[in-house]
């Protein structure tokens, strides 16, 4: 699986830890730029998931 790959509503990613997700392209909160390098996205529930993405990279994932 590579990062950003769409399934249906969802976008599958694998965060930092090795651990993989189908995050629905709504359900990203806020997405923030971390100064180690990497993204965190913030998810109901007040979830947090660190992906060694970019912020461009993320945002591009989870466009439209």
């Amino acid at each position: 699986m590579t990062n950003g790959t769409r399934a249906g509503r969802y976008v599958m990613l694998r965060d930092a830890s090795g651990q993989r997700h189908a995050i629905a392209l709504s359900a990203a909160l806020a997405l923030c730029e971390v100064e180690e390098g990497g993204t965190v996205l913030l998810l109901p529930g007040g979830r947090l998931l660190r992906l060694e993405a970019g912020l461009d990279e993320v945002l591009a994932w989870l466009s439209p």
